[in-house]
């Protein structure tokens, strides 16, 4: 009896086998190449989730904001940078120990200024205080021990201009007085505006490990745009672009 139920448990193992090399020789012959995709993209995950780490955490920081404007521009406007503040959430999704995804849910404030020198006027000024909704997404390549890592970033990101707080001095004239007018207020968007922007970023970063699981982070990053924030008018095309260097102190729990 002992002999039947061995030779009876071969025989199921043998086609258990048998069912399990039939399934992998029809994937291979199948001619639906997003099938073959989708199963390759599946174990790819899994294998590289076996060795993967989630981090979150938070950040701020300064930032420095350039704006360039195309030759379009008026000759008695001149364009200064401004300094502005930056908050926001950070993820990184390590795939190995040199290498991750890292993604930054911030508000970013970039700004600027505009001096404007007529003839017989130059008190009059504008200050742009932009604040933006980003979201850059970048290759985190790493390296060092495991207390103290270097990092470099590089990618891209997208973004929303979320409101422009104006404030400056403008001027009215009448026959025979200039009248100066300081002005302080958030000015509405108009079809010239373009709220969405893209662009390239990158920079470097260093990592402390304070605690087993808690980790200070600081970096700085260069926003490059690719997309102007002005449309332009209907026969003159004004393209403008900011450019942005942020500093960021952030701390990070790690899973």
């Amino acid at each position: 009896m002992q002999n039947d139920a061995d030779t009876s448990n071969r025989k199921l193992r043998n086609i258990n086998y048998f069912c399990i090399l039939k399934t992998i020789y029809h994937f291979l012959m199948t001619k639906h190449i997003f099938t073959k995709l989708w199963i390759t993209l599946l174990f790819c995950s899994i294998a590289i989730s076996a060795n993967a780490q989630w981090s979150l955490g938070v950040r701020g920081g300064w930032d420095y904001t350039s704006i360039s404007r195309s030759n379009a521009s008026r000759i008695d406007e001149t364009y200064s940078p401004l300094s502005g503040y930056e908050v926001g959430l950070q993820a990184r999704y390590g795939f190995k120990d040199w290498i991750a995804i890292t993604a930054n849910l911030t508000v970013m404030q970039r700004s600027h200024r505009m001096d404007r020198h007529l003839n017989y006027l130059d008190e009059l000024y504008t200050e742009h205080r932009n604040h933006y909704l980003m979201l850059p997404i970048m290759a985190d390549f790493s390296f060092g021990g495991a207390k103290v890592r270097g990092h470099l970033l590089a990618g891209g990101y997208v973004g929303c201009w979320l409101n422009d707080h104006i404030k400056g001095k403008t001027y009215w004239m009448t026959d025979y007085y200039v009248y100066f007018n300081d002005f302080n207020e958030i000015r509405p968007f108009t079809r010239e505006d373009s709220r969405f922007c893209a662009g390239l970023v990158g920079g470097a970063g260093i990592s402390y490990l304070v605690h087993e699981h808690w980790r200070l982070n600081l970096d700085a990053l260069f926003y490059y745009d690719l997309t102007s924030h002005h449309r332009g008018y209907e026969h003159l095309q004004d393209p403008r672009y900011l450019n942005t260097i942020s500093v960021c102190l952030g701390v990070s729990y790690q899973f």
